[in-house]
């Protein structure tokens, strides 16, 4: 039973970053950064949403897995 659900869970990880390739990156201390909705740098998500800038998908939507540039 254990090995099924851990044959499920790392399917689903390879399955929601598959399309994005996404990486780790390293979590901001989100109380330390300035959060500058002007500031135009695109990151995407392993779900193919774009954000504007490193520090607005860290700090306000909680992603640590992401790739530089618009999605596709």
């Amino acid at each position: 039973m254990k090995v099924l659900a851990l044959i499920v869970l790392v399917s689903l990880c390879f399955y929601s970053c598959k399309k994005g390739g996404c990486t780790e990156h390293e979590n901001m201390a989100c109380d330390l950064i300035d959060i500058n909705p002007n500031y135009y740098d695109p990151v995407c998500d392993c779900e193919g949403n774009t954000f504007q800038n490193e520090a607005v998908i860290q700090c306000v939507g909680g992603k640590t897995k992401y790739k530089k540039g618009k999605c596709n």
